[in-house]
This record gives structure tokens, C-alpha cells and sequence, in this order.
């Protein structure tokens, strides 16, 4: 009588990979690593430090179906219905943007931009109560200046969809407060559910609605931004894993990928406090000049990502003797 194979875990990895690689699939073993530490609760390691354990029949027929929709160029991320960002986890699926190692950047520089905020601010409330009082400098035994105060930056995040922004910079800015402005209903179950996960509810205040609707009630020391970047006539050339896979709505304006920024530019400075500094993302050298004529009333800086690309634009309103 013909029994089962029993299929190894390294004879399993060895062979999805080649699978998914005569797919067309880039990275295929980094996919299958992936599926096989969801299924069996592994992790990387746990993968080849039990390379000969056996798979049951019950844990490959969870695996077959996965591994079948990975070689259909689905995101692994959505398979396994999770990513990392910055260190951390997040829950993801089809209705919000999977977060890029790219995105990383803008918060790496909006990171430090609100320490030199907090050291700024802070030193502008000393100076102001020391010449209210002479009593509003407590000092320590050894004669060192001692304050605690640290003044609250507001952060608005437009687009936050699953918040991998908003969250990152709320866990590496505990003075900050952040709006996390969204406004499909779908990404904002993913955005509640990823708050709620790195228990930032008292941090991160959700906005459910449109950009072009909002009338902020203050100003920000710092707005931040990837918004649909993508021109409508570039959408076909992308990888199939972004464009049949990931929320269009998130991808492109349906235009030529500026109408995002031409409205920011209208309103950023009525919605920035003096000097703050807006980070947003975009799509590149291609559109690098476009952006600096679109922010002409602004100072603009382009910080690169991980590739050398041009991927980050900072900007800040220029003083009226800069005009």
C-alpha cells in the first residue's frame, strides 16, 4: 500500500522556494519563511534549528493555500495579515497600505525634528516664567538647574491608514499628541485595531474624514504625509502585488499623482504654526521639481531613502523677506 510522503521542513522551504521563484516571485525564500513561522508559531530561527521536524497534514493544509496565493503575487504581508514597521508590529490587510521601508525615513527626520522642537520649546517656557518669577527655577542640592517640563507637540498625520506613522512617532515622541486623520472606514478598523494593540489610545486621536473637508480647530508643530503619489497612467506598470492587491484609493490620486501636494500647499500655511516643518513623502526625482515649484512659497529640503532615492520633501514657509 503507497503511504504519504512526509515532507520535512527543510525539504518543504527548499521546494517553495523554488516554486515561487519559477513564479516570478522576488524574494521567494524570505515569502516562505514567513508563511511557514505563521503556521507553526516559529520564529526565523526556530525554521533551521528544526530543519528535519516533519509537517503534519494539517499544518500543510493551512500552508498549501497560502503558499498558492503568494505564487498569485498576493503580499505575504496580507497572508499572514501582519508586518513589521520601525521595529514594531502591526495588523494589515488589503484595505490599508503596507507599510515601505521607505516611510521609515520621514520618521526617522520628523523624530528628530521634534527633539530640537521639545529643547527649543522647553527653553522659550524657562525664559518666560524665569522673568515672571525668580522662584520659577527650582534647583537641586548641587546648584543644577532642575525641570521636568516638556511641552506637548501636536502632530496631524493625513492619510494614517493602518497609523504606522502616527504610531511609530507616538511611541518615540511621549510628548507628543497625534491626529491620525483617515477616511476610509475600512483602514480605520485596521488604524483602531493596531492603537489599540500598542495601547496608544490616550496618544493618538483618529480623524474619520476627507482632507478637503478638514478645518482644524489649531495649529500643528508638525504635519506629516504619504499620500497617493502615483500618476493614474503609471498604475499599470507597477508590480501586480501592489496594484491588484493593495487599496488603489491609497496608491493614486486618479490624476497625475500632485493633487495631493497643490492642496497642501494651499493649506499648510494656515494649518502650521510659525517655522513648523512639514514631512511628505513622494515618488522620486521625477517629481522632484514639480513639488518645488508647487511649494514655492516654502523652503524645501529632499531627504534620500534607504536606495539613494529621493523620497522624503521637508518643507517649512519662508519669512516674508524670503518671498
Amino acid at each position: 500500500m503507497k503511504t504519504e510522503k512526509t515532507w520535512t521542513l527543510m525539504e518543504i522551504l527548499k521546494w517553495s522556494v523554488d516554486y515561487l521563484t519559477g513564479k516570478g516571485i522576488e524574494d521567494a525564500r524570505s515569502n516562505v519563511e514567513w508563511l511557514l513561522c505563521e503556521i507553526l508559531s516559529y520564529s526565523r530561527m526556530d525554521l533551521y534549528l528544526k530543519f528535519d521536524r516533519p509537517m503534519s497534514e494539517a499544518e500543510l493544509a493551512r500552508y498549501r493555500p497560502l503558499l498558492l496565493r503568494c505564487a498569485a503575487h498576493q503580499p505575504v504581508q496580507q497572508l499572514v495579515g501582519s508586518c513589521e514597521f520601525y521595529g514594531f508590529k502591526l495588523a494589515v490587510n488589503d484595505k490599508v497600505l503596507i507599510p515601505r521601508p521607505e516611510t521609515e525615513r520621514l520618521v526617522e527626520a520628523c523624530i528628530r525634528e521634534a527633539a530640537a522642537l521639545t529643547e527649543a520649546k522647553t527653553r522659550a517656557e524657562i525664559t518666560a516664567s524665569a522673568a515672571e518669577t525668580e522662584q520659577a527655577k527650582p534647583h537641586s542640592d548641587d546648584g543644577a538647574e532642575v525641570f521636568n517640563f516638556k511641552p506637548e507637540l501636536y502632530i496631524l498625520d493625513i492619510g494614517a491608514g493602518s497609523g504606522c506613522i502616527s504610531i511609530a512617532l507616538a511611541k518615540h515622541i511621549p510628548n507628543a499628541v497625534l491626529y491620525a486623520m483617515e477616511k476610509s472606514a475600512d483602514a480605520i478598523e485596521v488604524l483602531q485595531r493596531n492603537i489599540h494593540y500598542h495601547d496608544l489610545e490616550k496618544r493618538v486621536q483618529i480623524l474619520e474624514q476627507d482632507i478637503l473637508e478638514f478645518r482644524p480647530q489649531r495649529r500643528f508643530d508638525i504635519i506629516v504625509s504619504n499620500p497617493p503619489y502615483i500618476a493614474v497612467d503609471e498604475m499599470a506598470g507597477l508590480d501586480p502585488r501592489v496594484s491588484h492587491y493593495e487599496p488603489y484609493m491609497a496608491l493614486s490620486d486618479a490624476d497625475d499623482g500632485l493633487s495631493f501636494y497643490h492642496y497642501f500647499a494651499s493649506r499648510f500655511p494656515e494649518w502650521l504654526m510659525p517655522d513648523a516643518p512639514a514631512f511628505l513623502e513622494f515618488g522620486g526625482k521625477s517629481q522632484s521639481a514639480a513639488l518645488k515649484n508647487i511649494f514655492s512659497a516654502f523652503r524645501t529640503e529632499i531627504i534620500l531613502d534607504y536606495q539613494g532615492n529621493e523620497r522624503v520633501l521637508v518643507l517649512r514657509l519662508k519669512n516674508g523677506d524670503e518671498q
